[in-house]
């Protein structure tokens, strides 16, 4: 599987289980997934794993985490100054074609919402 240019050897990555029984085992936040991400960056030169900032209506945020099994939605409804994302290990599923498809029109929509209002601050501050 080739993902942004990367080839990934599917039997290197976590398995869904192994990722979260790991988080479990250490704190469940952004701070133990750094170690992850390290480990994926040494195997890949990419750390295959996407923040996704906006809410999905259930919660704040999440991180797409490529696993064995494809790719993991691991949400968050909180950020420690300390420690991160604090991951909602129990609401953690794969996603499928649709879940995927969904992210990206939100996000798309949060995007082009942003840029036309940073244009038209921009336009305002111009003219004063």
């Amino acid at each position: 599987m080739t993902i942004n240019g990367v080839l990934i050897d599917r039997d290197k990555l976590l398995t869904k289980d192994e990722l979260l029984d790991y988080l479990r085992e250490n704190d469940g936040d952004d701070k133990a997934l750094s170690q992850i991400r390290e480990d994926y960056y040494e195997k890949f030169d990419n750390d295959l794993i996407w923040r996704y900032p906006i809410s999905d209506g259930l919660h704040l945020g999440a991180c797409i985490v490529v696993v064995r099994e494809g790719f993991l939605n691991l949400p968050y409804d909180d950020v420690d100054d300390h420690y991160g994302e604090l991951y909602e290990l129990d609401d953690a599923k794969l996603h499928d074609g649709d879940s995927l498809q969904i992210f990206l029109d939100d996000f798309k929509l949060f995007a082009d919402d942003l840029i036309s209002a940073l244009t038209g601050m921009i336009a305002i501050m111009a003219q004063n």
